[in-house]
């Protein structure tokens, strides 16, 4: 687990400024695990045979679908195709993303690093 004072000061900035500050820790902890605090991480599966959203493999039961994910909390761009998935380097945007992702799912949607750090 990571404070929110480890955080690069965009990121801290942005957590602090969408999430109540009992998940300050938990939400820079998923960002870590998921982009390594890379605001320009980008994780592209996607194939001109596999499109965004297609399947790709089944891990411990969980169906793992091809992705364009961006910044860093690794917000799928598939998402939101209406959206240009270059702002989602922007960290105050990416934070805002994640928030209402996880206002709707809790952690699950980053799944594998929220059971890694034992958030579900």
């Amino acid at each position: 687990m990571w404070s929110i004072n480890d955080a690069p000061y965009e990121l801290a900035d942005a957590v602090r400024e969408f999430w109540d500050q009992s998940e300050w820790d938990n939400a820079v902890s998923i960002s870590h695990l998921e982009s390594n605090w890379n605001a320009f991480a980008v994780d592209d599966t996607r194939t001109p045979a596999l499109p965004c959203g297609s399947f790709l493999r089944s891990v411990d039961g969980v169906d793992v679908f091809t992705e364009l994910s961006v910044g860093f909390f690794q917000i799928n761009a598939c998402n939101f195709p209406g959206w240009e998935w270059q702002r989602f380097y922007n960290a105050r945007h990416n934070a805002g993303t994640a928030h209402l992702l996880w206002t709707f799912n809790g952690w699950k949607s980053w799944y594998f690093s929220a059971k890694q750090l034992g958030l579900i």
